[in-house]
């Protein structure tokens, strides 16, 4: 019974113990973490040497353990045993392969070179001219005994150690350690690479935008020729493949302006990431104004501020060319003058367009019209009105028309100052009926008035209108007119294309004192001959457009006091009557009549306008009325016509 007892609690006692083991036990083979026989490691486990330790000259990244558990030497390169003869890592020999030496090339006199372990030539079985082991270096020996020949590990590349002799009477580098070349980037010898190895860098990483990193050959900086080749922000190329706008100071020819910005910013810069630095751009400008409008005759209406865009210039008939000038106020805007200036000007209108574009393409358009005036200023006697050509219907029957050319009346009467400058001859006016030498001249025949318009011609180099058999008008005197009737005189004939001065027909002044075509441009007047004085309207009055008999105090006035007709004619009514060219007949010729002047002879010339000592039933622009041509009366004067 005892001994029964005590094997049960022997049996328990085992099984507690049994069950408190919770080791789990691992199984046996490569990946279970164990360094088991014939493995060289398995994971972290067993110790994964270098590549220098195994004999290898040159290695590219670390030894790791292969899921085989052997070491993945692929990252090593060249050793000692690989057949190939590694000179530059201080091989002579591989195995059998001498590379051609024998103890004869090597300086002895005979014998049987051999190679060692170590890859170096095994020369114990050389003999004569001197032998490794006699404690003097002899070529090709590297060093002998204790004799190095003055060499380190340093001098061989290495950063440390005992540099040693082997028996060989080659370096012994065991005692060497680390070296550039090694694959090993050694940070602790200020290596950033080696080799193949780069630790991890790249040309992006140094900043570049591709290329293949190389390492130096002092294991201490990069090759960086390849990456530099690719470029990088910072070298002063620009890069457009990878993204550069500029660099440093290259903009890659661009500009603010090019950029679309005003061509007065400041200058474009580049970030230090090579982008477009547009600090100091501004807008294009929207400013198109100009600063000045000038012309080179006239003056222009009204004057010139930038906000006005509509002027007009007046110029005198004898200006045929003139040049619209302008400046803009933005020196960045441009201005296009059309026509291109200097302009040649037609009689009329003649219109200027002034475009000014802004930096920003805004536009802006002034509008200039120079009127070259049909008027024709004579250096003598003033303006003389264009009148146009035209129709008109001559008096009540509405199949009496009138066609007349275009011509050019004098604004004013001659007057009293321009006989005696035109002439030379002594003023005939009666000085009793007169207020001053600005009033009309009178006391003029039709005689004395002919005569007058041929001096103006002579004088002004125009061709004289007028011819009278055996007079020359260049050396006329006053007194060789005739104060009487005179056939010769009566027979004067008239050069109609003459370029000089002459009395109006009687159409012409008809025509100019209804004022024309005015009202209705173009149109047959048919109702001007009914007007009751020139420049009239029907509601206006005559005493502001005449100097008759209820205004004139017996006497003229100063030409042009009054108003003026719609052509700018002043005095056609009243101060004083007016010469015209025709004989004078008692009717009209029937129906249409173009450029009508009279008939061949008669027996008084045609006077037209009444005077200052008439009333106004006188004043009706189709009033007529007659003289004697030879006749000289204080109430009559003229005014002249030309082409």
């Amino acid at each position: 019974m005892k001994k029964r007892t005590i094997l049960l609690a022997l049996l328990a006692t085992c099984l507690m113990l049994w069950s408190c083991d919770d080791t789990t036990k691992k199984t046996e083979g490569c990946g279970n973490g164990l360094l088991d026989l014939g493995e060289e490691c398995d994971g972290e486990a067993g110790e994964a040497t270098t590549c220098a330790e195994l004999g290898y000259y040159e290695q590219f990244d670390p030894v790791l353990c292969g899921t085989d558990c052997r070491r993945d030497l692929s990252v090593c390169a060249g050793r000692c045993g690989d057949i190939m003869i590694q000179v530059q890592y201080g091989e002579d020999c591989e195995g059998e392969n001498l590379g051609g030496d024998s103890c004869v090339s090597l300086g002895y006199e005979r014998g049987t070179l051999a190679c060692d372990a170590s890859c170096h030539f095994d020369r114990t079985g050389c003999e004569g001219a001197g032998s490794c082991g006699d404690g003097v270096i002899q070529n090709p020996e590297d060093c002998d005994g204790n004799e190095l020949g003055g060499e380190t590990c340093a001098g061989l590349g290495y950063y440390s150690g005992t540099l040693a002799c082997g028996s060989n009477c080659r370096f012994s580098l065991t005692s060497c350690d680390h070296r550039c070349g090694d694959g090993m980037v050694d940070m602790d010898y200020q290596e950033v690479c080696d080799g193949l190895n780069l630790d991890g860098q790249t040309c992006v990483g140094l900043g570049y935008h591709g290329g293949a990193l190389a390492c130096a050959g002092d294991c201490r900086g990069f090759d960086e020729t390849d990456c530099a080749a690719v470029g990088r922000c910072g070298d002063d190329e620009v890069q457009t493949a990878h993204g550069e706008a500029c660099d440093g100071s290259d903009l890659d020819g661009e500009s603010c302006a090019s950029r679309g910005y005003s061509q007065g910013s400041g200058a474009l810069g580049c970030t230090t990431g090579c982008l477009f630095d547009e600090g100091l751009c501004v807008p294009e400008s929207t400013n198109a104004d100009l600063a000045t409008l000038t012309v080179s005759a006239g003056t222009l209406t009204p004057a010139f501020s930038a906000g006005e865009i509509t002027y007009t210039v007046t110029v005198p008939n004898v200006q045929e060319t003139l040049t619209v000038a302008a400046t803009t106020a933005d020196p960045w805007a441009t201005v296009v003058i059309a026509p291109v200036q200097p302009m040649a000007l037609a009689e009329g209108a003649n219109p200027v367009a002034v475009t000014v574009t802004a930096e920003d393409g805004t536009q802006k358009t002034y509008a200039v019209t120079v009127t070259r005036s049909r008027n024709y200023e004579s250096p003598n006697i003033g303006t003389l009105i264009y009148v146009p050509a035209g129709t008109f219907q001559r008096d009540a029957t509405v199949t009496n028309l009138s066609v007349v050319s275009a011509f050019h009346m004098s604004q004013y009467e001659i007057t009293r100052a321009q006989w005696t400058a035109v002439t030379g001859w002594t003023d005939p006016s009666n000085v009793t009926y007169s207020s001053g030498t600005s009033d009309p001249v009178q006391m003029v025949s039709w005689y004395d008035a002919i005569a007058f318009c041929n001096k103006l011609s002579l004088l002004e180099g125009l061709t004289p209108v007028y011819s009278v058999s055996g007079v020359d008008f260049s050396t006329l005197t006053y007194a060789q007119i005739p104060a009487s009737d005179n056939a010769t005189w009566n027979a004067a004939t008239a050069n109609w294309a003459a370029s000089g001065y002459r009395l109006p027909t009687e159409m012409e002044w008809m025509w100019a004192a209804m004022g024309a075509d005015t009202a209705n441009p173009g149109a047959v007047n048919t109702t001007g001959f009914a007007k009751a004085f020139a420049g009239s309207t029907g509601s206006n009055l005559i005493g502001d457009y005449a100097w008759y008999g209820l205004n004139s105090a017996s006497k003229t006035h100063p030409a042009g006091t009054k108003l003026p007709n719609e052509l700018g004619l002043y005095d056609l009514s009243g101060n004083v009557w007016e010469w015209a060219w025709d004989w004078y007949t008692s009717s009209y010729p029937t129906g249409t009549q173009t450029n009508y002047r009279g008939t061949a002879s008669g027996i008084n010339r045609v006077r037209r306008g009444a005077g200052w000592e008439v009333n106004a039933s006188f004043c009706p622009v189709a009033n007529r009325n007659y003289y004697y041509p030879y006749g000289r009366d204080y109430v009559i004067g003229f005014r002249v016509a030309r082409p």
